[in-house]
Parts: C-alpha cells; sequence; structure tokens
C-alpha cells in the first residue's frame, strides 16, 4: 500500500481537529518513486505530534479491521460500536491492489478513501488507475456476512499487515495492539470450544515486543537464504542458529463457569503440532507438558521448509501459540482494557509464569561471530545488548514480510542504538528489504525520529517536520523539501538546527563553561592565558575553536 493523505476531524492526543498531512501524490513522477525504497520520517520537537500520527493511524485500521471481521467476542462487543472510533472523524487515502491482481504496480492499483463522520459508521470507496473524473467511484461495503461465516468485502482492500513497533514502550500506539492479541485469544476459544478449524489470526495486526521478535528472528534463520540474510550477518555478526528448546504446557480450554467440561488448549493446533515434531531432534510429553528440541543443521532447516509453507507461515503459528498465553487474562480485566482509551492498561495485563503459559522458548543458540574468537560462538538470545534486540525488531519484519501489503509504524526505532548504527540504520532497513525480495509498492514504512543521522538519510519529500504553533496549540506536518530544508546528505548539524532548533555541536552543560568567558573583563595577556586555561579541559568542537580564535584576536590589543 501507499499513503496518500490523512484528515483528523476531531482532536486526537496532540493533534487538532482538521489536522491533515500528505504523503504521496499521484503526479507521474511520484507514482513512479513508489516502487522504490521512501520510508517516511516523522521529525520535530517533543510534544508537536509525530507519535500521534502513528498512533492514530493504528487506532484507525483496528477500527475498520474489527468492522469487517467476522468474529468478534462478546466482551469486546459489549464495548465496540462500528460507528465510534477514537479518533472519531477522519478520512484516509491510500493506493492499494485488491488480492487478485497478480502484479503490484500503480497502474493496477486502487485508490481506497475511507472516510468516518463524527457519530457514523466509516464508508468505503474505490476508484481505479489513473484515477481522473472519468473512473467510476464505487462503493465497497465494511459489513462482514449475515451469519458472520465470511468478512466483508471491504477487507480486501485493507493491508495484509500492519506491524507495530514502540522502543519505548508508547502504550497510546500498543493498545490496539494488545486489544487485538486478546481478542484473536478469544477467537481461537471459541474454535476450540465448537471445534472450529483455525489456521491463523483473522487480524492484520502485530506488535512486535521481545517475544514476537524471537519469532520473527527463528522464523528467518530457518527459512531464508545466505543472500536474504546478508544484512544481520553484516550488522549483528549472527551467523545462523545453533539449536533451541520449544515448551508447552497442556493447559486446558474450560467450556462454560463451572468448568465441568473442558478440552485441551492445544487441540485445534494439532497438525501444526505433528508437523514440529517431524522437525524436532527429539521430543517428550505427557498429560501436562511437551517440550521439543531442535538441534540446527541443514536437514532441520529443510524438515520446516517441507512442513510449513514459508517463514510467514511458521511466524504466523509461532504468533498464535504466544497469544494463547492470554488465557490467564480474566473476562472483567478484557472488558477494562477494551474499554480504555489508552492511558491505564499498563501493568493491569498480567505476565504469566512459565507454568501458567502455554508457550515460551527456551536455551535459544545463536551462533555469532564476536571478534577475536577463531570460530563462531553460542550465544543466548537474551544475552544481546537492547541495541542488537532493536536492530533485530526491524530488520527481522522486513526481511520476513515479502510480497505482503504492508503499514509498519516504527516509534522511534533507533533509541538504544550508538551512533554509528543510527546512522546506518535506513541503510540496514533498505539492505533487509532488498535482501527479502518483493515489491516496496506493497510496504509503506513510516518512523518516528529524534535522531539527525536518520533524517540524513532520507530525502526531503519524505521528511514529514511537525511544528506547534504555541499561540493556537495547532500542529502542522510539512515535508522538509516544503520548508526548503535539504534533508539527503545533510550534516546532522544542519538538520540540528533547521528542524530541531538546536545550533550547537555540543552539550549544553560544555556549552556553558564556554559562555562563563567574560571577553569585556580580558585586559592583559595574562588574563587571555588565563581564559584558555579554564577551557583546556573540553574536548574538540567548532565552538571551542571560535572562543580560541577571538582569543588569539585579542593577544595583539593587550600588548600595547
Amino acid at each position: 500500500m501507499k499513503l496518500l493523505r490523512l484528515e483528523i476531524g476531531e482532536k486526537f492526543r496532540s493533534l487538532h481537529a482538521g489536522f491533515s498531512m500528505d504523503f504521496h501524490s499521484l503526479t507521474e513522477k511520484s507514482m513512479n518513486e513508489m516502487p522504490k525504497f521512501q520510508p517516511f520520517c516523522f521529525a520535530g520537537l517533543n510534544g508537536t505530534g509525530k507519535s500521534n500520527v502513528l498512533e492514530a493511524l493504528a487506532a484507525i485500521f483496528y477500527h475498520l479491521e474489527f468492522c469487517v471481521a467476522k468474529y468478534r467476542p462478546t466482551a469486546f462487543e459489549k464495548h465496540f460500536r462500528r460507528n465510534k472510533c477514537i479518533p472519531d472523524a477522519f478520512n484516509v487515502q491510500y493506493l492499494a491492489c485488491s488480492h487478485n491482481k497478480k502484479r503490484y504496480v500503480p497502474a493496477l492499483s486502487d485508490r481506497v478513501t475511507i472516510t468516518k463522520e463524527l457519530g457514523k459508521e466509516p464508508v468505503m470507496t474505490i476508484q481505479a488507475f489513473p484515477f481522473s473524473d472519468d473512473q467510476k467511484i464505487i462503493s465497497v461495503s465494511l459489513l462482514p456476512s449475515k451469519h458472520n461465516d465470511a468478512p466483508a468485502p471491504g477487507k480486501e482492500y485493507l493491508p495484509d499487515i500492519i506491524v507495530g513497533y514502540s522502543s519505548g514502550e508508547n502504550e497510546i500506539l500498543s493498545l490496539p495492539f494488545i486489544k487485538n492479541r486478546l481478542i484473536q485469544f478469544d477467537e481461537y476459544k471459541e474454535a476450540v470450544i465448537k471445534n472450529f478449524s483455525y489456521e491463523e489470526p483473522e487480524s492484520s495486526l502485530i506488535y512486535i515486543d521481545s517475544e514476537m521478535s524471537q519469532a520473527v528472528l527463528l522464523s528467518i534463520l530457518l527459512f531464508e537464504n545466505k543472500d536474504t540474510l546478508k544484512p544481520l550477518e553484516k550488522e549483528l555478526h549472527i551467523k545462523g542458529l545453533r539449536s533451541f528448546r520449544m515448551n508447552l504446557n497442556l493447559h486446558k480450554i474450560h467450556h462454560d463457569i463451572d468448568q465441568k467440561v473442558s478440552s485441551p488448549i492445544l487441540k485445534q493446533l494439532e497438525p501444526q503440532i505433528q508437523k514440529l515434531k517431524k522437525c524436532a531432534s527429539s521430543w517428550f510429553a505427557d498429560d501436562k507438558l511437551m517440550w521439543l528440541d531442535f538441534f540446527v543443521d541443514e536437514q532441520t532447516k529443510k524438515a520446516f521448509q517441507d512442513n510449513f509453507k514459508s517463514s510467514f507461515a511458521l511466524f504466523r503459528f509461532f504468533q498464535i501459540l504466544y497469544e494463547l498465553n492470554s488465557r490467564i487474562v480474566k473476562d472483567s480485566i478484557k472488558e477494562e482494557v477494551y474499554s480504555s482509551k489508552g492511558y491505564y492498561t499498563d501493568g493491569k495485563l498480567p505476565t504469566g509464569s512459565p507454568e501458567q503459559n502455554v508457550f515460551y522458548f527456551l536455551d535459544y543458540l545463536i551462533l555469532k561471530h564476536v571478534e577475536g574468537e577463531p570460530k563462531p560462538i553460542e550465544l543466548l538470545l537474551r544475552n544481546f545488548s537492547d541495541g542488537e534486540h532493536q536492530f533485530l525488531h526491524t530488520m527481522g519484519i522486513c526481511l520476513m514480510l515479502k510480497d505482503r501489503s504492508s503499514l509498519l509504524l516504527l516509534d522511534e526505532p533507533e533509541t538504544h542504538f550508538n551512533p554509528g548504527w543510527r546512522a546506518k540504520f535506513i541503510k540496514v532497513l533498505n539492505d533487509s528489504i532488498k535482501a527479502g525480495g518483493g515489491n516496496n509498492m506493497m510496504k509503506e514504512i513510516l518512523l518516528s525520529s529524534h535522531s539527525p543521522f536518520i533524517i540524513s538519510d532520507c530525502m526531503p519529500n519524505n521528511v514529514i517536520v511537525f511544528e506547534k504553533d504555541e499561540t493556537t496549540g495547532s500542529i502542522s506536518a510539512k515535508t522538509a523539501n516544503e520548508l526548503n530544508i535539504r534533508t539527503f546528505g545533510t550534516s546532522i548539524e544542519e538538520i540540528s538546527d533547521k528542524i530541531f532548533k538546536y545550533d550547537q555541536s555540543i552539550g549544553e552543560l560544555s556549552n556553558f563553561e564556554l559562555e562563563k568567558i567574560d571577553f569585556n573583563n580580558i585586559k592583559t595577556e595574562k588574563d587571555v592565558i588565563n581564559a584558555k586555561k579554564s577551557i583546556q579541559h573540553l574536548g574538540d568542537s567548532i565552538e571551542k575553536d571560535l572562543i580560541l580564535a577571538r582569543l588569539n584576536q585579542l593577544i595583539p590589543k593587550t600588548n600595547k
């Protein structure tokens, strides 16, 4: 998909009613650029609404997903209203190809427009290429079938996958995804009780946390070839996967409150469990638990590739297993989360113990090249640094998505990176998407960032600068190009000055040391020498050089 425009019709967080922003245009030049890698980077000072746009899009597509869904749990239905969304009025436009199109190119795409007015249900329309007045605008229903046995026709025009990630644990961004996990568990639970088949979650929302990141990494290491995995080896020195264990606690799902009737919680996943056993080096099971051990070699990889369709199919299976850990969440807590507007869910969802959870990985050993070691060494995945885990989060999902219409919402993904990694983050994203194959036309990447390094690797048409009017409180979002700011290849000092209004190359505390020099009281050569001594402890910088140059200019005058 490719976003065209977003309008918010009522106040949402920092965004005022009437806020709007443009992404791609429908000019010939812009559409020719769409198949290229061009992430949108949201930049600006704190409180200017960058993250709020990501949050709004997550909330909008969450609402749309459950407007078109054929399944909604009873507890969720109490709080879900098709005519009520947060934000409750919006217009979002994007290009998408319906799933029966063979090629994902602008000429075969439809312009999808979804409009919601205050207190009314959302409405979807599509218009075929070339999107001119001659092309008919067609309404597409967002209502599922009467018997809830099929999703609404509009599902076909929503993204296949919507990925959320926040390195800063943005609760408002994650809330739609948290609700989604609880809904998907209830969907699975009903399938067990009514003995329906269950292949994968109906919703497209996926939130990448530490657990999901493990599943992503494992899936790509088992499926993808060396060329695809080159970015992992180059940046993180990961050579491969040595071994891992899967732990499955064989809990039961109770059919009623009295708990008189129950079924094995893994009942609907029995075919996939049998496939896992075929891939395992060894396995054990009794009436309470099952563990499967995998020593990974080429035969192990082939076994997984023979039994699962793709890395994404394997990931979706792991996703289901992880979502079964929501079994411990009580219905009263679910209702509280479903009704939450995004401020008070933190700490309310219980964290299961190893015995309470249905599934978790153990002894997850990665082969990694470490400088000074003659051969790759085995490291537990949990021993990786926060920055390495962040790299894995974003790289892994890009390697795996391939030919899927995707919207990636990344909130400050570089928080734990050192400056070197921040400088190469955009290039690594590009390398990962190229290595994963597929078409950039299918993927839209939106990221918020305070890093001048990241902004310096983005084209000015794709850097959206957010500014807040202190008098009215309104937010503006304009491209760097509109503001005559050249970003691509621009120095971090220049970007810091023009976008973040910081015109120094050093920190405030050290700069204060320089500002303490009182030039009005420097009368003699000795005063100059003492002034220079007072800043000897400071490192090299442009600011220090300017002070020293000014002091040197005073020496002839003090000698008179």
